[in-house]
């Protein structure tokens, strides 16, 4: 399983940004993470290459959007269909 999954935060990251793209405050208030431990999170998962993100100002803040990369989707619909498997094996 890749060590993007360990972790509740980033799998929490990860699930948010398959609906589209997120800004910081956006991904702060889904996963209810602080500022430290979310930038932290978001750092591994970009040099992971599992996001995007995309700084610009918007009426001269920063601001941060992040979206999942090709690979950070595919490896994310790789992680469910295990899950959905093993769940399978134990109702079965």
């Amino acid at each position: 399983m890749p060590e993007a999954f360990t972790n509740k935060l980033r799998l929490a990251i990860i699930s948010a940004l398959v609906t589209g793209e997120k800004n910081f405050k956006e991904l702060q208030r889904l996963t209810d993470a602080t500022s430290g431990n979310l930038g932290a999170q978001l750092a591994k998962l970009e040099e992971w290459e599992y996001i995007n993100c995309r700084k610009e100002f918007i009426n001269r803040k920063p601001q941060s959007t992040y979206q999942l990369t090709e690979k950070g989707l595919s490896e994310f619909k790789g992680y469910v269909m295990l899950l959905e498997k093993i769940l399978k094996g134990i109702s079965e």
